[in-house]
């Protein structure tokens, strides 16, 4: 037993032998031994601790890598669900513009548009050469989706083409589809007078159609584009060739505005830009930088605001956008 200020301590009989008290102190004594063995049981409980403690920071790892994976999965299969939409409402619109053609076809004059450039292959056995397996990763669904998307916008892009060469120059100018350039295994015609580029690099804030007004609040606002965000001064270029009908600073909303004129009904738009490098009456190639993204007139923050204008009304830019950006 060991005297305290604080009563009487009851020492283990295993201890007695290496505790002992002098005044109010209390004194270990350990032979060469015991010091051994306290000194190898020190290291054992440090060395453990030392190992839960490298176990538990490689867990913390492992668990953080498995929310990132689990978060990039989420992503991936968001980025298919849109690709999917996207892609949803291009075949909408080929089914659409495909009857239209048919019907004003029908009253064409005879005589029908060279596909000398086709290379004869089946889109039926290509499509059931595509078809997925359930076995298919997400990238590898992603990349067949977007295949699917580039044949579907071609399409598109020559069905527009050829209503509007139709419906503008009427039966009689059928001819006027030779004009168009049929590229070999492209499944379409292609022409560099319709939109089918992006106009920048960037990510969709806001989406065509009816929205909440971003500066307004407006609950019931429409709008007429797509707003692709990015860095200020981000190259903006012309989706298509054609002739600027408008280069400079708008009222509208629009601030430094961009117009061209792309024939055959298709009018581009590009607001909010920080510098206009065009001027009215230039013409312009396809993918020719003609604006540097900007926050000017009615915005909240870097953009390009794009609308695709087809015979005076505004359509939806993504049917003419491949879903790689």
């Amino acid at each position: 037993m060991i005297k305290s200020k604080e009563g009487i301590l009851k020492v283990p009989s295993i201890l007695s032998s290496v505790v002992s008290q002098n005044g109010d102190n209390c004194i270990i004594t350990l032979s060469h031994k015991q010091a051994k063995i306290v000194a190898v049981v020190a290291v054992i409980l440090f060395v453990a601790a030392l190992v839960l403690s490298i176990w538990g920071i490689a867990r913390q790892a492992e668990i953080v890598q498995l929310r990132q994976q689990t978060q990039l999965q989420t992503e991936q299969l968001k980025l298919l669900q849109q690709k999917t939409e996207v892609l949803d409402k291009k075949i909408q619109n080929l089914n659409q513009i495909s009857e239209e053609n048919k019907q004003m076809l029908k009253g064409a004059e005879s005589g029908t548009p060279s596909q000398g450039g086709s290379d004869g292959s089946d889109p039926k056995q290509e499509a059931a050469s595509d078809e997925t397996s359930p076995t298919l990763s997400a990238a590898q669904l992603s990349a067949r989706l977007s295949k699917l998307d580039k044949d579907a916008q071609k399409l598109l892009v020559s069905f527009y083409t050829m209503r509007n060469i139709l419906r503008d120059g009427g039966a009689q100018d059928i001819a006027a589809l030779q004009q168009l350039n049929y590229t070999t295994g492209s499944g379409g015609y292609t022409n560099s007078t319709t939109p089918s580029i992006w106009p920048s690099k960037g990510v969709i804030t806001s989406p065509y159609g009816t929205r909440v007004d971003p500066v307004t609040g407006a609950a019931s606002a429409f709008h007429e584009g797509v707003d692709i965000a990015d860095d200020y001064g981000t190259p903006i270029v012309a989706t298509a060739a054609g002739t600027v009908t408008f280069a400079g600073y708008t009222e509208g909303g629009y601030g430094n505005l961009v117009e061209i004129d792309h024939g055959n009904g298709f009018v581009t738009r590009y607001g909010h830009n920080s510098a206009v490098l065009v001027t009215p009456g230039m013409t312009v190639k396809q993918g020719q930088v003609i604006a540097l993204m900007g926050s000017t007139g009615k915005s909240t923050g870097a953009h390009v605001h794009y609308e695709v204008r087809i015979n005076g009304s505004a359509v939806d830019p993504m049917v003419f956008l491949p879903i790689s950006n």
